[in-house]
């Protein structure tokens, strides 16, 4: 399933090398990730979240906050399998592997067969993810050049990434699922009103942008999470975008906060491959 970045030809692993027959080989890093990310595909020296990002996240999520949207897209998974007893997957923009991991973790629980890719541009992301969630292939690599066969997925899973719709297409299966998972209007409402003088509400529709797919459905998924431990505000805030535009003041009222209720408000967006 996974192919050469270079040349499209199917990679093969042999102990920790990946080759292909055009002889371009990719050695595994020691914490258990591929590296196919080129040169020419970098748009900075170290693209992608950096290593504060990264940790901010993985110590937000670990503690469950989110995980209201992590079942939620388990469970569209599930929704839509079918008779399937084996699936491959594909994570775009997979972070640090905790909703990858979780989605490993409820296939198994079904005694489902799955063979799931987590790819993301942040060899910081997919390192941390290497070295939490195993019997994943972890792989740094852009989403407007996916290391994967054509056809050869049953479902793509993209949260919060960036919509490159044409290499969905050429990854899915006919009848395969690409589920996104973009904020709705009042995600985050209570900490963007703390940290700004006014707040806008306003949310992406990716369904515009993926017109060559069919769009089957749309779950909005939303909920309430107490944060109630000052280093879970300043983590939530730190791996957000907000962290790089926000006025001073703003940030420091954030930061003197115990505890803060937030609201959860995503769409999940199903389309199909016909």
């Amino acid at each position: 399933m996974i192919i050469c970045p270079v040349c499209k030809e199917k990679l093969i692993k042999n102990e920790r090398t990946y080759r292909c027959e055009n002889k371009h080989s990719f050695d595994m890093g020691k914490q258990g990730y591929l590296n196919l990310l080129l040169s020419n595909q970098k748009h900075s020296k170290t693209p992608g979240d950096d290593k504060e990002m990264v940790l901010s996240r993985k110590r937000f999520l670990e503690k469950d906050y989110y995980k209201i949207i992590s079942n939620s897209v388990n469970e569209l998974i599930k929704e839509n399998l079918g008779e399937k007893k084996s699936v491959n997957i594909l994570d775009i923009g997979c972070g640090e592997g905790y909703y990858t991991g979780n989605i490993k973790k409820f296939l198994e629980n079904l005694e489902i067969e799955s063979r799931i890719v987590g790819i993301d541009i942040s060899k910081e992301a997919v390192i941390s993810a290497a070295k939490t969630y195993k019997n994943i292939d972890w792989i740094v690599a852009s989403a407007t050049n996916i290391p994967v066969a054509d056809e050869s997925l049953d479902f793509i899973i993209c949260m919060f990434a960036k919509i490159i719709p044409e290499e969905k297409m050429r990854t899915l299966k006919k009848g395969g699922k690409l589920i996104v998972v973009s904020t709705g209007e009042n995600h985050l409402i209570e900490l963007k009103k703390v940290v700004y003088e006014s707040v806008r509400t306003e949310f992406y529709s990716p369904i515009e942008d993926l017109k060559i797919f069919k769009h089957c459905k749309r779950v909005n998924c939303v909920g309430k999470s107490f944060i109630k431990e000052n280093e879970s505000i300043r983590n939530l805030f730190d791996m957000t975008p907000y962290k790089w535009r926000s006025p001073k003041a703003g940030v420091e009222r954030l930061f003197s906060l115990d505890s803060l209720e937030i609201t959860i408000d995503v769409n999940i967006d199903v389309f199909e491959k016909e």
